[in-house]
C-alpha cells in the first residue's frame, strides 16, 4: 500500500467516525439532554472508542457544535428544496410540515438545548438565534413570491408571526396532535397568513 493510499484510508475512517459520532450524539442529546449524555454513551451508541471522538472533535462542546451544524444544514437544505418547488404559500407551508415530520430530531435537539442550557450559555442562545434567522429568511422569501413589490407589506413582521405559529405547531405535534391534525393546522396557518397578506395589500395607504 502506498503512502497516499494509507492517508486516504485514514481520512475515510475519520469521516466515518465523525458521521457515526454526530448521528449518535444528536439522537442522545435530543432524547435525554446534553448534560445527561456522556461521551462514553455516545461512543457506545456509535460503536466507536471515546478516544476517537475526542480526537475528531476535541471535546464534548466541539461535538455539540458539529452536531448542531450538521443537523441545521440538513434541515434547511430540505426546507429550501420544499420552498423552491412550492407554487403557493399553502404549498410552501405544507412543505415545511413535511420536513417537520421527516426531520423532527433537529428541532427537538434545539429546543432541548435552549431549555437546558440557554440561561447560562450565551453560545447556545446564539446558535438558536442563528437557526431562527435562517428560518425567518426562508419564510420571508416564500412570502415575497406571493406579494407584489411596492405594496408596503411588512414581510419581516409577517414571517416572524408565521415562525411563532410554526413553533407552536411543532410542539403540539410532539405532545398531543396526530399527523392528520397537524396537516390541518398547517393549512390553517397558511390560510391565516394568506388573509393577513391580502388584508395588508388591500388596506389603504394612510401615509
Amino acid at each position: 500500500m502506498s503512502a497516499e493510499e494509507l492517508v486516504d484510508g485514514r481520512r475515510l475512517r475519520g469521516s466515518v467516525t465523525r458521521a457515526k459520532a454526530i448521528e449518535a450524539a444528536a439522537e442522545l442529546f435530543a432524547a435525554q439532554g446534553y448534560s445527561a449524555t456522556s461521551m462514553g454513551s455516545i461512543a457506545s451508541a456509535a460503536g466507536i472508542h471515546s478516544a476517537s471522538i475526542y480526537h475528531a472533535f476535541g471535546s464534548k462542546e466541539g461535538l455539540l457544535g458539529a452536531v448542531v451544524e450538521h443537523a441545521s444544514d440538513e434541515f434547511y437544505h430540505l426546507l429550501r428544496e420544499q420552498s423552491v418547488s412550492s407554487g403557493s404559500l399553502r404549498d410552501g407551508l405544507r412543505g415545511v410540515g413535511v420536513v417537520f415530520e421527516k426531520r423532527p430530531l433537529f428541532l427537538k435537539l434545539l429546543l432541548m438545548l435552549v431549555l437546558e442550557r440557554g440561561d447560562g450559555d450565551p453560545g447556545v442562545l446564539r446558535i438558536a438565534a442563528d437557526v431562527r434567522l435562517k428560518g425567518r429568511a426562508l419564510i420571508r422569501d416564500l412570502l415575497s413570491r406571493q406579494v407584489p413589490a411596492g405594496t408596503g407589506t411588512d414581510l419581516d413582521a409577517a414571517s416572524r408571526l408565521i415562525m411563532v405559529a410554526l413553533d407552536g405547531a411543532f410542539i403540539a405535534r410532539q405532545v398531543d396532535m396526530d399527523a392528520s391534525e397537524f396537516t390541518t393546522l398547517m393549512d390553517l396557518i397558511a390560510e391565516t397568513a394568506e388573509r393577513l397578506l391580502t388584508d395588508t395589500r388591500t388596506r389603504p395607504n394612510r401615509g
